[in-house]
């Protein structure tokens, strides 16, 4: 992650969490709850405040939820509903050799990461998310725009747009499901972007003796 963008999570964590747990994401979780398999696991990059790993977990899923700041992996734990979710500090894209690299999962979600991602990480980002899907996985992600880096709020804010971010994706074998935009649930002038993917591995004869 963006350094100075890990260092205002970690020291903004508890002001974070109360501006966030008031926010309209009605919208969202309507899509999520469409998507997603109603049983199975799900890996959620930057879980935050812990408000979709809540969600996740009260409708049946195996929830794995990550993130690169501590103090928010704190707020994340007191979330009402997250009894049964595995909390895990990881910052994407894993190291080489990361163990987490060896596990699969049946989605994967990344709700408001993929703007706080450098260029030159987010191909491996997307690589890396690849190869933790199993066969017919789904992948999640929002992002944000109109939002820019200030002295008061560092974070990284990088202009996604949706095109590319589909483009990249799809070079990578995954299929376009579905593109949602919806206003910011804290009523700031933002928009958001909602992409949903599915990955299905490609015959091995197809490719050569090599799954992709």
């Amino acid at each position: 992650m963006h350094d100075a963008t890990g260092q205002y999570y970690d020291t903004h964590a508890e002001q974070l969490a109360a501006r966030y747990r008031v926010a309209d994401v009605t919208p969202l979780h309507i899509l999520l709850r469409r998507w997603l398999p109603a049983s199975g696991s799900v890996l959620e990059i930057g879980c935050g405040i812990g408000r979709e790993s809540a969600f996740m977990s009260a409708f049946g899923l195996d929830v794995l939820a990550t993130d690169a700041s501590e103090p928010m992996l704190a707020q994340a734990r007191l979330a009402p509903g997250n009894e049964r979710v595995t909390f895990q500090p990881a910052a994407f894209p894993l190291r080489p050799g990361h163990p987490l690299l060896q596990a699969r999962f049946d989605s994967v979600v990344a709700i408001a990461v993929l703007m706080h991602v450098p260029d030159h990480e987010l191909f491996d980002l997307a690589f890396q998310i690849r190869g933790l899907l199993n066969p017919g996985g789904r992948f999640i992600c929002s992002f944000c725009s109109g939002r820019t880096p200030s002295e008061e709020d560092p974070r990284l804010y990088a202009a996604r747009e949706p095109g590319e971010v589909r483009l990249l994706f799809e070079r990578l074998g995954f299929t376009f499901l579905k593109k949602e935009e919806n206003k910011d649930g804290l009523g700031r002038g933002t928009r958001w972007t909602t992409l949903v993917f599915s990955y299905l591995w490609r015959n091995r004869l197809a490719t050569g003796g090599v799954a992709i």
